[in-house]
C-alpha cells in the first residue's frame, strides 16, 4: 500500500472512522489545488476561507462528484500566507480538522482539538541554500563544551548584576541551583579549537553555538556589546581561527542571534538612561525614564529593544550585527526568541541578510505552530519542537507510533518541501530536560530516538553532551560540563552516534530523500527514504517487548537490502521483510540494487 494510503488509513482509524476531509500540502502561490469532502449527497457544502495576513473571509460552493463525495477547486493568493478554511453543510453543521495538540513550552499527549483546516502558501524562490540539506548539526553551549585556555575565567566582569561571579570546577558536575547566570566553568573557543577532530570523527557537519557576545552571565543571552567576542571565550582573531579551521574539516559554524533585548549593563542601555538626547533613548521604552523600563517577560536585567529604524540599521544593516559577523566566514544565524519580534521585522531581516549572504542559513527560535515562518519570506527553518515533542515522546512510549505517523504526517503537510529538509530537528537543547533523564536514563530509548531523528528528514542536531549520557531536569542543569575524562559511562552511547551518524553521510537517501511510511502498527514503524537511485528503508520498535514483523515489499521497496545500521538478523522471502525487532530497537536497511 502506498505512503500515503497508511497515512490516511492511520489518520481515519484515529478518528474513529472520520476523515471527511485532508488539507493539500504546503502549495505555491498562485497555483491551483483541489479540495476534496465527504458529506451526504444532500448536504450543499461551501467552504469558508481567510487568508491570516488578510481581514475578509469568501465562501466557495463545492460540486457534487458522486458517492458523498463533493469538489472545488481554488486558487491560492498571490503572495505567501496561511489560508484557513472550514466546510458548512445545509443545516449549519461545521467540518473542521480533528487535530492532536503538540505543546509549546511543555509536550502535550493525548489532547485532540477540532481547529480550521489551513494550506501554508509559500514562495517557492524562496527557498533554503542548497548546503543546508544533508547536515548534521551540534550545538555547543560554549562554557560548558570544552575549555583551551587556562586564564578564561579570569577575564571579564567580576559581577553577574548584583552577584559575584562563582568559578566552578570542570568535574563539578552539576551547575548552580537555583540558577543565576554567575556560574563560569572556563568553556572557550580555543577548547572548541582543540576538540574539532572530535566533532569531525562524530560525524558533525555544522556546529550552532549559543550566544558568544560580551555579556556578564554564563549564558550571554544579554549582550553588553554585539560586536566584541566576550572576553571568557576568547577575542575575534579566535573566532576567525575557528571559522577557518572548522571549514577545513568541512564544518560550517552558526551564531545565535539576540535581537530581542540586550543587558542593562550594555554601552546601548546605559546611554538611553544617561540622557533622553542619546540616539540610544528612542532603542527601548521607559515606563518611567530613567528608572523603569520595558524588559523581556518583564526581567529588568534584559531591557527589550523596539523595532525603530535605527534598530533596525543596528541588526541588519549593511555594516550591522547580522551581516558583520556573516563576514567572518559564519553559515547564518538562529534568532532568539523569534515570536517577541513582529513578522515583518523578519521579512526585512531576511531580505536585508539576503541580498548579502544568499547562502546564509537562518533560523526561528519559535517552540508552537511555527509554519507562518517557513513560506519562503523569513525563516529556512525552526528548532523544531514540534519534532522534538513528538519523537521524544514516542521513544519514552507516550505516544504510539500511530500516533506518531499523524503528527509528522501534519507536519510534513504543513511545511514547504525545501523547509521540510532543512527543518532544524531536535531531542533536546539548552532550554529543555535532557534527553537521557526525559527518557528515565534508559540508553536504548536514547538510541531510538537518536536513530529515528537520524532517519527523517531534515538537519538533526545533537546537543552537546547527548552523546554521552549528560543528564538534568530542566535548562539550566541540563548545562553540564562535558565529561571529556567518561565519555562511554553509558552503555556505549557515543560508540553508537558515531556510527549512526556516520551510516547517515553514505546513504544520499537518508541525507537528501522524501520519506513515505512502509509500515505501522501500535509499536513498530518503518519508512522509506528514496532519492535518486538510492533507497533506505529504516524499522523501529518503541515497545518493551519484540515486534515480530512481516512487511510487504512493493513498489519502490522490492530488491535486496544490506543493514546499514543495527544488527537485527532479517530476510527477504516470498516478496516480504521478515524479522523480529528487539524491544526500543530500530535497523536501517539499505537497497543494493532497484528493481
Amino acid at each position: 500500500m502506498p505512503g500515503q494510503e497508511i497515512n490516511r488509513l492511520i489518520a481515519r482509524n484515529l478518528r474513529a472512522g472520520k476523515l471527511p476531509h485532508i488539507a493539500p500540502a504546503a502549495s505555491p502561490v498562485s497555483s491551483l489545488v483541489r479540495l476534496e469532502l465527504e458529506a451526504p449527497a444532500n448536504s450543499s457544502p461551501e467552504a469558508v476561507f481567510k487568508d491570516l495576513r488578510r481581514e475578509n473571509p469568501w465562501r466557495v460552493a463545492l460540486a457534487y462528484a458522486g458517492e458523498n463525495l463533493w469538489q472545488t477547486t481554488i486558487l491560492l493568493p498571490q503572495e505567501p500566507t496561511l489560508l484557513s478554511y472550514h466546510f458548512i453543510l445545509d443545516g449549519g453543521v461545521k467540518i473542521q480538522e480533528r487535530r492532536q495538540l503538540e505543546g509549546v513550552t511543555e509536550p502535550w499527549f493525548g489532547v485532540w482539538v477540532d481547529r480550521d483546516f489551513r494550506i501554508a502558501v509559500y514562495n517557492p524562490e524562496g527557498q533554503p541554500p542548497k548546503w543546508v540539506a544533508g547536515q548534521v548539526a551540534y550545538q555547543i553551549f560554549p562554557d560548558r563544551f570544552a575549555h583551551g585556555n587556562p586564564d578564561s575565567l579570569s577575564k571579564g566582569s567580576k559581577t553577574t548584576y548584583q552577584y559575584a561571579i562563582l568559578p566552578k570546577n570542570w568535574d563539578d558536575e552539576v551547575p548552580e541551583a537555583p540558577p543565576k547566570g554567575r556560574d563560569f566553568y572556563g568553556g572557550d573557543l580555543r577548547g572548541v579549537i582543540e576538540r574539532l577532530d572530535y566533532l569531525k570523527e562524530l560525524g558533525i557537519t555544522c556546529i550552532y553555538f549559543t550566544p558568544v557576545f560580551d555579556s556578564p552571565t554564563n549564558h550571554r543571552y544579554d549582550a553588553v556589546d554585539y560586536f566584541k567576542i566576550d572576553p571568557r571565550l576568547g577575542t575575534e582573531a579566535d573566532l576567525r581561527e575557528l571559522i577557518e579551521k572548522a571549514a577545513a574539516k568541512g564544518l560550517r559554524v552558526l551564531l545565535d542571534g539576540v535581537f530581542n533585548h540586550c543587558s542593562q549593563d550594555s554601552l546601548y542601555f546605559k546611554a538611553a538612561r544617561a540622557d533622553k538626547l542619546s540616539p540610544y533613548y528612542r532603542w527601548f521604552t521607559f515606563k518611567e525614564w530613567p528608572g523603569r523600563w520595558e524588559g523581556w517577560l518583564d526581567v529588568t536585567d534584559m531591557p527589550e529593544f523596539v523595532e525603530c529604524p535605527e534598530v533596525e540599521e543596528f541588526f541588519f544593516g549593511k555594516n550591522g550585527v547580522a551581516q558583520h559577523w556573516l563576514g567572518y566566514g559564519t553559515g547564518g544565524w538562529r534568532t532568539d526568541v523569534t515570536p517577541w519580534i513582529t513578522d515583518e521585522w523578519w521579512r526585512r531581516f531576511r531580505s536585508a541578510v539576503r541580498r548579502s549572504y544568499p547562502e546564509a542559513y537562518l533560523i526561528a527560535e519559535d517552540w508552537g505552530d511555527a509554519t507562518h515562518r517557513l513560506l519562503g519570506d523569513s525563516f529556512d527553518a525552526t528548532m523544531n519542537y514540534r519534532f522534538c515533542y513528538s519523537v521524544g515522546g514516542w521513544a519514552g512510549g507516550k505516544l504510539n507510533s500511530l500516533e506518531l505517523d499523524d503528527r509528522l504526517e501534519t507536519l510534513r503537510r504543513d511545511t514547504p518541501p525545501g523547509q521540510f529538509m532543512a527543518q532544524l530537528n531536535l531531542l533536546g537543547s539548552h532550554d529543555t530536560m535532557r534527553l537521557m533523564t526525559k527518557l528515565e536514563g534508559q540508553a536504548d530509548r536514547v538510541k531510538l530516538a537518536v536513530s529515528f531523528m537520524l532517519a527523517y528528514p531534515g538537519v538533526p542536531m545533537v546537543y552537546y553532551g547527548d552523546e554521552v549520557g549528560l543528564e538534568g531536569y530542566f535548562a539550566e542543569d541540563s548545562r553540564r560540563p562535558f565529561p571529556w575524562d567518561n565519555l562511554d559511562r553509558k552503555q556505549d552511547l557515543l560508540g553508537f552516534f558515531r556510527t549512526a551518524i556516520n551510516a547517515r553521510h553514505t546513504s544520499p537517501a537518508l541525507q537528501y530523500g522524501d520519506v513515505s511510511t512502509v509500515y505501522a502498527d501500535t509499536n513498530a514503524y518503518a519508512i522509506l527514504r528514496r532519492f535518486e537511485n538510492d533507497r533506505a528503508l529504516a524499522l523501529f520498535n518503541n515497545g518493551d517487548t519484540p515486534a515480530s514483523l512481516s512487511i510487504p515489499l512493493t513498489g519502490y521497496t522490492v530488491g535486496d537490502w544490506t543493514a546499514l545500521l543495527g544488527d537485527t538478523p532479517f530476510k527477504v522471502e516470498n516478496g516480504r521483510l521478515i524479522l523480529s525487532l528487539p524491544a526500543q530497537g530500530s535497523l536501517w536497511l539499505r537497497q543494493n540494487s532497484i528493481a
